[in-house]
């Protein structure tokens, strides 16, 4: 149902600024996620599972490793010859400097196709969601803007797309705030917005006509009394990820059995690229427990609650808890790393010891010799 009716569109660089050492060297998209995947997958796979066949990918800088990470689109079944999966990037100076300047530049790939609705999406949350629901949610009311939220405690919002929203007992918005008022629950948008496309493209032209370029106030509240605005509710796991505690701490709940279910549903699988690694090895002193661990590792020493990315060796004597270790990243012999996030390709010295703490878990940067 969804097919025909919906072009999905994935920000890849969103909320970037306020991740600042994971997205270096990358997108927000393209950082890893739970030791097999990256975060655009979760989108992605949403978008793939739920019948939207055709995904633009907006892509603002730093974009060689989302481009090898996607390819063709086809472990998302997104190889098409028409429609299929697109990768925007910028083509001028300040093409992509806000959301509104985004989306107004891309005006000609938006009204191209035949679709009624644009799901706008960022790639820094992670979820599993089926958009058929959201549509007919929207349909069933006639709603030309539909937020998904999500009921939470907010302290700050730090970001262009997402705002807090006041509705009535049917889900119709009835004020759209930049910020929450107190530290009581509220209704969080997760940045998911299901809009039709003439609705959008009229309020983008109207704000960028007068040099408006917030999302928020200058696009969404203005909209509030010209259109029919509800919210959809979403009332499954859910995380959002704006720092790099926040990060740690979504990668360490994936230890809870009922929270991989719930995010790792066999009925809406997430896919990802595939590596051909060989299965993962385990010498005769190792000991692993309560870790999820990828293809391609060769584990020597002790690993404890603990995230272990594709092709990482960790040696002799070694001890890992309660750390993510990404990608291809070596540990060396009786080295001992204690709360931390090893990002890609790092190379940790025999003997070497580093701590953090699980309310300030430590960063090694790609590329790191420690």
């Amino acid at each position: 149902m969804a097919a025909n009716k919906i072009l999905g569109l994935i920000f890849a660089n969103s909320n970037e600024k306020n991740l600042p050492e994971l997205t270096a060297y990358r997108t927000t998209g393209s950082i890893p996620f739970g030791g097999k995947y990256r975060m655009i997958d979760f989108p992605l796979s949403n978008m793939s599972n739920s019948g939207i066949n055709n995904v633009g990918i907006v892509a603002k800088s730093n974009f060689m490793s989302l481009m090898d990470h996607l390819g063709s689109g086809s472990a998302w079944d997104l190889a098409r010859r028409r429609s299929g999966l697109s990768i925007l990037p910028p083509y001028g100076e300040h093409s992509f400097n806000t959301l509104v300047e985004t989306l107004f530049n891309l005006h000609g790939y938006i009204e191209h196709g035949d679709e009624d609705y644009l799901l706008l999406s960022p790639s820094d949350c992670v979820y599993n969601m089926d958009y058929s629901k959201l549509l007919s949610f929207a349909e069933k009311r006639n709603s030309d803007i539909t937020f998904v939220y999500v009921k939470r405690v907010v302290k700050k919002i730090t970001d262009d797309f997402r705002c807090i929203l006041d509705l009535d007992e049917d889900g119709k918005v009835k004020k759209i705030l930049a910020s929450p008022i107190d530290d009581s629950v509220c209704n969080l948008d997760i940045g998911v917005i299901l809009i039709k496309k003439p609705v959008l493209m009229m309020l983008i032209r109207q704000a960028t006509s007068e040099s408006k370029y917030n999302f928020v106030r200058d696009v969404l509240q203005r909209a509030i009394d010209k259109h029919r605005v509800y919210a959809y509710e979403f009332n499954d796991y859910c995380e959002i990820i704006g720092s790099v505690k926040e990060y740690y701490d979504a990668n360490m709940k994936l230890m809870d059995r009922d929270t991989r279910y719930r995010l790792f549903n066999y009925q809406r699988p997430i896919y990802t690229k595939v590596r051909d690694d060989a299965p993962s090895r385990y010498g005769l002193d190792s000991c692993v427990k309560d870790s999820l661990i990828a293809q391609g590792c060769v584990i020597n020493g002790v690993v404890e609650n603990s995230i272990i990315s594709k092709g990482v060796y960790i040696g002799h004597d070694a001890v890992i808890k309660n750390c993510i270790v990404m990608q291809d990243s070596v540990i060396g012999d009786k080295a001992e790393l204690i709360n931390l996030v090893v990002d890609k390709d790092v190379n940790v010295s025999r003997g070497s010891k580093l701590q953090g703490t699980q309310n300030y878990p430590m960063y090694i940067a790609k590329h790191s010799i420690v």
